[in-house]
């Protein structure tokens, strides 16, 4: 049991950038604020609302009450940020606004929910990113004789579209991230070039990357 009262299974690990650098950071499930609540807690009431429901844009808002008093939160989920749960967009906005009232009553008041960050590829062991050989560079040079053979894209396979690659070549140079930063950035996703990547990861980078560029 950590010191906030969050089990170990309820945490889990996050690679995301903080100014300038990776971090690993935990994020507790949602599943844990609600064993906290109910362990300390012998009168609970939880009430959601859908506020917004679009196709591909949800929002929820949730009121949890405790002994403790009221507390409201707001969950969204996209179907561009959130494509992996494209699916069950109701049910993801809905844990996050829960996760949210949870935290402002007081349940892991300095964790961020896991939910939130659901589509930030997990944290790498540590075992493997010491293990991890040297990488091709993310960006060649222009020169094509200096450049390496890229795996093709688009095709059967299911690697990352070239309007994918070029979004996050984009994206990434608007963020101001060097070569070791994107590396650092696909080095659990098992790539070394944006090329290498499925159209499902990419898909997911380049929305965490949208997010950041525009905060």
């Amino acid at each position: 049991m950590s010191a906030n009262g969050f089990r170990e299974d309820e945490l889990v690990s996050r690679r995301v950038k903080v100014g300038q650098e990776w971090q690993t950071r935990v994020f507790p499930v949602v599943g844990g604020r609600l064993r906290i609540l109910h362990e300390n807690n012998d009168r609970i009431s939880i009430q959601t609302e859908i506020v917004r429901l679009d196709n591909d844009f949800v929002v929820v808002r949730a009121a949890v009450e405790s002994q403790r008093g009221k507390f409201n939160g707001t969950g969204t989920a996209s179907a561009q940020r959130d494509a992996r749960l494209a699916d069950s967009l109701v049910e993801l906005a809905e844990t996050r606004a829960i996760a949210r009232a949870l935290r402002f009553g007081g349940i892991g008041v300095e964790y961020t929910g896991a939910e939130e960050v659901s589509h930030v590829a997990p944290a790498e062991p540590e075992r493997e990113q010491t293990s991890k050989k040297t990488s091709e560079k993310v960006f060649p040079q222009d020169d094509s004789e200096s450049k390496p053979e890229a795996k093709p894209a688009g095709n059967g396979n299911g690697r990352a579209t070239q309007a994918q690659c070029r979004a996050l070549w984009a994206l990434t140079k608007k963020a101001r991230y060097s070569e070791e930063d994107i590396e650092s950035m696909l080095r659990p996703l098992n790539a070394s070039t944006f090329q290498e990547l499925s159209r499902e990861a990419a898909s997911q980078l380049i929305s965490y990357l949208q997010t950041e560029v525009a905060a």
